[in-house]
C-alpha cells in the first residue's frame, strides 16, 4: 500500500482564474481581518532556500530510486526547480499565492519565456491541466448566472480575475465584491481591476473567509482554492455555511474541490485513461519528494455533496474536468 502522503501529493493545484486589465482605480476599501489566523495556502516554511534544497536532497537519498527517475535524475530535477522562479517559490512556501495562481491559469500553452522545468509545470502536469479546465467551468457557470443588477462576490478573490474576465454587456448595474485575507492578493486585484468597465462598481475587503459576516448580501458567490488546504471537514462545512448565510435566497455558489487518487480511496473518480502516466509520475515525484505542498485536503463528490447539503444548499450540479481531478460544483440557496 503506498504511503498516504505520497498518494495525496499525486495531485496539484489551486487556482483563481482568467484575465483583464485597466486604467481607472476601483472602489477599494480594506476591512480589518476578523481573525488572527495565518494564511493557510502559502505562508513561508523557511526563508532558507539552500536549507530547503538540502532537506529535499536528503529525502531523495533516503527514499531512493523511483520508476523512470533514479536518484541522479531526481537531484537534477531538484536543482532545476531551485533555478526557476516558480520552483523557488514552491520550495519556500509549499503553496501558491494569488499571483502564481493567476499566472498558471492564464498561461497559453507554447507562449512565454519559460525554463524547461517551468514549462512542464505549466503545460504537462495533470492537475494543472485539470485546473485550467476547472477555470473554464467556473467562467461558464458564472456567466450563466449573471443577472442585471446582481451582486457577485469572490472568496478568496485572489486577483479577482475570474469575475473580471466575464462579459457584462447584457448585465448592467452589476456590483463585484472581492474578499481575501492576503493583502498582496488584494493589491493584485486592485491593479487588475484598474480600467475595467466596472471599476467603479468593485469593492475589495480584507477578511478571513471563516469570519465572513455578510448576510443575504450576494446573488452569486464564487470560491476556489481554499478548501483544498483545509483538512478539517467540519471547518470546510462551516465555510460553506458562511457562504450560505452570505447569499440571498435563491443565490448561487460556484466552488470546486480536489478528489483523491485511487491509491487513497476506493471511491476515487479519477479517469486514469485521461491522465498521462509519465506526467503523473513526474508530478508525484516533484510534489512528494521535492516540495511537499500544503494542498492535500482531498474529497469525493459524495463527501462534498454531504458538506454542502449540511450547510443548507440544494440543487447541486457537478461539472468534471476530463480526468475528474478538480470538479466544479454549482449549488443553490433555496429561495
Amino acid at each position: 500500500m503506498p504511503d498516504a502522503g505520497v498518494a495525496i501529493c499525486e495531485l496539484l493545484w489551486l487556482a483563481f482564474v482568467a484575465t483583464s486589465a485597466g486604467v481607472h482605480p476601483p472602489v477599494f476599501f480594506i476591512r480589518p481581518a476578523m481573525s488572527p489566523s495565518p494564511l493557510i495556502s502559502h505562508r513561508a516554511a523557511s526563508a532558507d532556500l539552500a536549507g530547503m534544497v538540502r532537506q529535499a536532497r536528503q529525502r531523495i537519498f533516503l527514499q531512493g530510486d523511483l520508476p523512470g527517475f533514479d536518484v541522479a535524475r531526481q537531484i537534477e530535477l531538484l536543482l532545476g526547480l531551485a533555478e526557476s522562479e516558480l520552483g523557488r517559490f514552491l520550495l519556500l512556501y509549499r503553496g501558491l499565492n494569488a499571483e502564481w495562481t493567476h499566472r498558471l491559469v492564464t498561461h497559453q500553452p507554447g507562449s512565454g519565456a519559460l525554463a524547461p522545468l517551468e514549462r512542464v509545470f505549466y503545460e504537462r502536469l495533470p492537475a494543472v491541466l485539470a485546473t485550467r479546465e476547472r477555470h473554464g467551468h467556473f467562467r461558464r457557470a458564472l456567466q450563466r448566472h449573471l443577472r442585471p443588477g446582481c451582486v457577485a462576490a469572490s472568496v478568496p478573490c485572489g486577483w479577482m480575475s475570474e469575475l473580471l474576465a466575464l462579459d457584462y454587456s447584457a448585465c448592467p448595474g452589476v456590483q463585484l465584491v472581492g474578499i481575501d485575507y492576503d493583502p498582496e492578493a488584494l493589491d493584485g486585484a486592485t491593479r487588475l481591476a484598474a480600467g475595467h468597465p466596472l471599476a467603479a462598481q468593485i469593492t475589495l475587503h480584507r477578511q478571513d473567509a471563516w469570519a465572513l459576516d455578510t448576510r443575504e448580501g450576494y446573488d452569486l458567490l464564487t470560491s476556489n482554492g481554499l478548501n483544498i488546504y483545509e483538512p478539517d471537514d467540519a471547518r470546510v462545512t462551516e465555510l460553506y455555511r458562511r457562504f450560505w448565510q452570505a447569499l440571498k435566497p435563491g443565490g448561487v455558489l460556484v466552488t470546486s474541490f480536489l478528489t483523491p487518487p485511487p491509491a487513497l480511496s476506493p471511491d476515487s473518480p479519477w479517469d486514469m485513461q485521461a491522465i498521462d502516466p509519465h506526467d503523473l509520475q513526474l508530478q508525484q515525484l516533484v510534489f512528494t519528494r521535492l516540495i511537499q505542498p500544503r494542498w492535500n485536503a482531498l474529497r469525493t463528490h459524495a463527501q462534498t455533496r454531504a458538506q454542502l447539503e449540511e450547510a443548507g444548499f440544494t440543487d447541486l450540479r457537478f461539472e468534471d474536468d476530463r480526468a475528474r481531478l478538480f470538479p466544479t460544483v454549482i449549488a443553490r440557496k433555496p429561495a
